[in-house]
């Protein structure tokens, strides 16, 4: 239903099992066609609503992509969209521009050709500070041939069929307010527009500093859940919240957005970052990781500050911290790793119905945050492990969307294990007994098994070479042994029958 494609490299994820994800690779574009199909081409997007609600619907199940889809289903919201949606309005209208053009050069003037009709999408030219529903004249103006002259706030162009024929699509800027209404109709099908430049901030937020929202917070404001003071799951429906694997495409969308706009501002203000003060130095290093053929190549380089979250310098600084760390309390001491489940109440609860913890990356990280700084809260305020001299952890994001975090600990000298019986009162490596710790057990068993994999399945995703990655089945141990020299410890693992 959409009328502007969203474009990603080509990039299949490896084939495994569990919920569907939504991947993005390189660089991403958000592109928008001419408004009228080739003579034999099947319409597409925007091309859709060129035609009238049949033509569309069957070229619609044309595509395979829509083979599972309810014909009646595609014609019913082609039909609502047409009559509320003003992007969709505004096409009909063009086409009847289009239509009447195409009209008087057949009839009137047949040695005439047709002149190009073009829409123009232009800047909001309203109180910056109105968010309501944007009436149609103020999308875009349709002009025929070159009568008049176009608006000059001009976001983008659109063509009956472009006059350049090697240029079949048009990049519509990340900074347009259209982007999100032309990609996402079912989410916003009443045309409400997205986040654009110098949109003010309302209320006790905007100060003399801050005045306008950034691409970040307006994501943020778009991906809250309002429940209008009920906390009831229903007491608001949220199209956006329950569009399933579309909320998924929508959030990467947004993300990347919001990437661009910092890596823009980063790349148009490298004078105030003061750039030039490292430059020199770092050129000589950096130019021992560049190909030979390469270390001449003519164009200008942009340095991203320490600033900028997943960068080399921002990487570099926090190793840096970290051995700083390490130099001054000494090693770790535990090494926990903490696991998002995606079963936890918090995130159960809270999922409307036919939608899984998949279809919700956003209550997933919020909840797993909350726990994870419940959790650091229990180890260095409540010293659940012994009072802490120093710790460090990294938040990481499995292939599947679920969040967990590495964490090291440095435990203050009294604290620190020593013994194999010290190990013991933290690290349990058995299953619990089912009848004096139930509650336990049901945990264990639920969340931390491994496999079955080896010669019970080879086909396990752990095996590489006939072999288990995480060495598993581990050996029995009748008691721990611990190294003090270094080394993890050989855990106890006890032959009771229960392994």
């Amino acid at each position: 239903m959409a009328f502007a494609s969203l474009v990603t490299q080509d990039f299949q994820a490896p084939p495994r099992r569990g919920p569907r994800t939504f991947v993005m690779h390189g660089q991403t574009y958000h592109l928008i066609s001419d408004a009228a199909a080739g003579p034999d081409a099947i319409p597409r997007f925007c091309q859709l609503y060129f035609v009238d609600t049949r033509l569309a619907t069957q070229s619609r199940i044309r595509n395979p992509v829509n083979s599972a889809c309810r014909p009646d289903l595609l014609e019913r919201l082609d039909i609502l969209l047409r009559e509320i949606n003003p992007y969709a309005r505004m096409f009909m209208y063009m086409t009847e521009i289009w239509n009447r053009e195409q009209f008087a050069a057949a009839v009137e003037n047949p040695a005439r050709p047709p002149r190009t009709i073009s829409m123009y999408f232009v800047r909001d030219s309203r109180d910056p500070g109105r968010r309501n529903e944007p009436a149609v004249r103020e999308i875009a103006a349709v002009f025929v041939g070159n009568d008049g002259n176009p608006p000059e706030n001009v976001d983008f162009v659109v063509y009956d069929r472009n006059p350049n024929p090697n240029v079949n699509y048009r990049r519509i800027p990340s900074t347009s307010r259209h982007t999100d209404p032309l990609l996402y109709p079912l989410l916003f099908p009443h045309g409400e527009q997205g986040w654009a430049t110098y949109m003010p901030h309302e209320g006790p937020r905007r100060t003399r500093v801050n005045q306008n929202v950034s691409p970040k917070e307006y994501s943020c404001y778009r991906l809250a859940v309002r429940y209008d003071g009920l906390n009831e799951p229903n007491a608001r429906f949220s199209a956006i919240h329950n569009s399933r694997f579309l909320f998924q495409q929508y959030a990467c969308d947004h993300y990347v957005r919001v990437e661009a706009s910092r890596l823009s501002y980063l790349r148009n203000n490298q004078d105030q970052l003061r750039s030039e003060s490292y430059q020199g130095l770092m050129d000589h290093l950096a130019v021992q990781d560049v190909p030979q053929d390469q270390q001449h190549a003519v164009g200008r380089r942009v340095i991203l500050p320490s600033s900028f979250a997943g960068s080399p310098r921002s990487m570099q600084l926090n190793y840096q911290d970290a051995m700083a760390i390490v130099r001054k309390f000494g090693k770790p001491d535990l090494f926990i790793t903490f696991t998002c489940n995606p079963r936890w109440p918090e995130i159960v609860e809270n999922l409307p119905p036919r939608v899984v913890s998949s279809d919700r990356p956003e209550l997933v990280s919020r909840v797993f945050n909350l726990k994870l700084q419940d959790l650091m809260r229990d180890i260095t305020e409540h010293h659940i492990f012994g009072r802490v001299e120093a710790f460090v952890y990294v938040v990481e994001f499995q292939k599947r969307g679920l969040p967990h975090a590495h964490i090291l600990l440095i435990l203050q000298e009294m604290y620190k294990p020593k013994v194999a019986e010290d190990v013991d009162q933290l690290i349990r490596a058995e299953i619990p007994d089912p009848d004096t710790e139930r509650e336990l057990y049901d945990i264990v068993v639920t969340n931390m098994m491994h496999g079955p994999c080896g010669v019970l399945n080879p086909a396990c995703s752990c095996m590489v070479d006939g072999k288990c990655q995480k060495d598993f089945p581990k050996p029995f141990n009748s008691e721990t042994q611990f190294r003090s020299a270094g080394g993890y410890p050989a855990y106890r693992r006890r032959d009771d029958g229960r392994a």
